[in-house]
């Protein structure tokens, strides 16, 4: 059994080894074949082309390719890709600014799936040596062994999970922001400031999530002059927190018609503020929550020592007496 797990562990890095540094094919024409003679070589190459197929799927996707693609593959470079943006960890080519956390444990696709299948490796040996010393040590079923792959997953999937609270967080940070900036920003506009200038204003001052944003902005629209392309990529960059896309959305519409800032700004100004407290009122929530776990259990271990544990004691007492 130890020997199968080795070979079938050793083969699978073997694929994804080559999948990642085999060069690619470069595509040259070719004359026309007959339908027969395209046949015979389907037939005689298929197994070949399958696999060839299959590991060019894996590098390509590994290498965060296709997340312009239609297919499943493409759909979920798309989402880590949104993800990435919205935690505010994406750094490529075309970001006028960098992450303003530096500490970030992966900044693109390639990073994440490098991530993804270092932790999987790791956690997957971890787990295939504590079950193999099981087995050797303590007389364990081989069935055990099985928890390695189960350590495998876990590591595998463990950056989804540490890039959804990230992303989540600031997504949280964004829209109580909101509801401070937004009707700053309102005034700003009202006293006779341009779109521009206002952000200025805002910007001009340290923040948090919301701030970085609209300083995106004026990064575009000072290379471009063009504040709809900022706010464009804001929303591009923030498609899971919806009041900031809405407020996005709004403003290009109302610059691209020419028509008056101020009665957007006060309508989506009354929503953040709304939002805001909304989303105060679930984190209180979830705060008294938790507290209240923590005082159950609390009060489970304190019961525990002052009476379950004293009259176990004498019940045990008693039986070893007799």
């Amino acid at each position: 059994m130890e020997l199968l797990v080795g070979l079938g562990a050793g083969a699978s890095f073997f694929l994804l080894w080559a999948g990642l540094t085999g060069p690619r094919q470069v595509l040259r024409p070719q004359r026309m074949e007959s339908s027969d003679q395209l046949r015979l070589r389907q037939l005689r190459g298929r197994r070949i082309t399958l696999a060839a197929a299959v590991v060019e799927g894996l590098a390509a996707w590994f290498l965060g390719m296709g997340s312009d693609d239609d297919s499943w593959r493409g759909g979920i470079n798309r989402r880590y890709l949104q993800l990435l943006n919205q935690a505010d960890w994406f750094w490529g080519p075309g970001e006028p600014v960098p992450p303003t956390n530096k500490d970030t444990p992966f900044w693109n696709l390639e990073t994440l799936w490098a991530a993804k299948l270092l932790r999987g490796c790791v956690f997957g040996a971890s787990g295939l040596a504590l079950a193999l010393a099981a087995v050797r040590v303590l007389g364990a079923p081989v069935v055990v062994l099985l928890l390695g792959l189960l350590a495998a997953g876990a590591g595998f999937f463990d950056p989804d999970g540490e890039l959804k609270t990230a992303a989540e967080k600031r997504r949280r940070q964004l829209i109580l922001e909101m509801g401070y900036k937004v009707p700053e920003l309102r005034v700003y506009v009202r006293s006779g400031a341009t779109l521009p200038a206002a952000l200025r204003h805002l910007t001009g001052r340290s923040g948090g999530p919301f701030v970085q944003e609209l300083y995106r902005v004026l990064q575009v629209y000072d290379i471009t002059a063009d504040v709809t392309r900022g706010l464009g990529s804001a929303m591009g960059r923030n498609e899971h927190c919806e009041p900031l896309v809405n407020l996005c959305g709004d403003l290009m519409a109302v610059l691209a018609e020419g028509g008056e800032l101020s009665p957007v700004l006060e309508a989506h100004a009354d929503a953040a503020q709304h939002e805001q407290r909304r989303l105060l009122r679930q984190q209180g929530q979830d705060n008294t929550q938790q507290m209240g776990y923590v005082v159950a259990a609390s009060t489970l271990v304190v019961i525990f020592l002052l009476i379950a544990g004293p009259a176990l004691w004498t019940v045990m007492g008693s039986l070893g007496g007799i």
